[in-house]
C-alpha cells in the first residue's frame, strides 16, 4: 500500500476551504433577516422605567378599589383594616361604665317606686338592691370565679397547641360560669365584680 504525500492532502483541504468561502460571499442576505439586524435595541434605563411603570399598574390594579387606598401596598391595607378592627372592639373600661349607668337607673327607679307610694318588694324584681362584695386577694387566689391567674407561661394562643389548651380552658370557665348561683341571679352583678377585679389587679 503506497502514502499519500501531505501535500496533496494540504492542497486538496485548502481547495475546499475555498470553495467553502466563495459560497458564502455569493450568498445574500434577505430583506427580513437585515431588518432583523438592524432593529433599534431598548437601552438599560428604558427597561428598567418600563418595569417600574409596570409594577406601579399592577399595584393599582389589585388595590381594593377604594380611592383613599389606591396606590397602598396590601400590608399597609391589611394594617389599617385591623386598626379600624381595634378601634371597634368594646373595651373593658366603657364595659364597666355602662353596668355603673345600668345600677345607676336602677337606683332611680328603685327611688321613684319608694316615692309612689308602699309597694311589696317581692313583687318588683328591679327594687331588689344589688349588694356587690369585693373579694381579697387571698379569696381570689382560693379558686373562686372571676378570679384569672395570670402566668408567665401561658399557652400561646398562636400555635395550635396552644390554642387548643385555651380554648378547653375557656369551656371550662364559661361552664361554671354559666352553672354559677350568683350568676344566674343578678348576671349583671357577677360581671361587674370580675371586671373590678381585673381592674384591681392591673393597678
Amino acid at each position: 500500500m503506497v502514502a499519500k504525500r501531505r501535500t496533496t492532502l494540504r492542497n486538496k483541504a485548502a481547495a475546499a476551504a475555498a470553495r467553502n468561502l466563495e459560497e458564502v460571499e455569493d450568498e445574500e442576505l434577505d430583506v427580513s433577516s437585515r431588518s432583523f439586524l438592524h432593529q433599534p435595541r431598548e437601552s438599560k434605563k428604558e427597561k428598567q422605567l418600563n418595569k417600574h411603570q409596570i409594577f406601579l399598574n399592577r399595584v393599582l390594579e389589585k388595590s381594593s378599589g377604594r380611592d383613599d387606598l389606591a396606590g397602598i401596598s396590601k400590608s399597609a391595607v391589611r394594617r389599617r383594616k385591623r386598626k379600624l378592627r381595634d378601634e371597634l372592639k368594646p373595651r373593658m373600661g366603657d364595659l364597666l361604665t355602662s353596668l355603673r349607668e345600668e345600677d345607676d337607673l336602677k337606683q332611680h327607679v328603685l327611688e321613684g317606686s319608694t316615692d309612689g307610694g308602699p309597694s311589696d318588694g317581692n313583687s318588683d324584681p328591679i327594687a331588689k338592691k344589688n349588694v356587690v362584695r369585693v373579694l381579697s386577694k387571698d379569696e381570689r387566689r382560693a379558686g373562686e370565679l372571676g378570679y384569672v391567674h395570670i402566668r408567665k407561661n401561658e399557652p400561646n394562643i398562636r400555635n395550635q397547641k396552644g390554642a387548643k389548651a385555651l380554648s378547653i380552658r375557656e369551656t371550662s370557665r364559661m361552664n361554671d360560669i354559666l352553672h354559677n348561683s350568683s350568676f344566674q341571679q343578678n348576671p349583671f352583678g357577677a360581671l361587674r365584680e370580675a371586671i373590678m377585679m381585673k381592674q384591681q389587679d392591673r393597678q
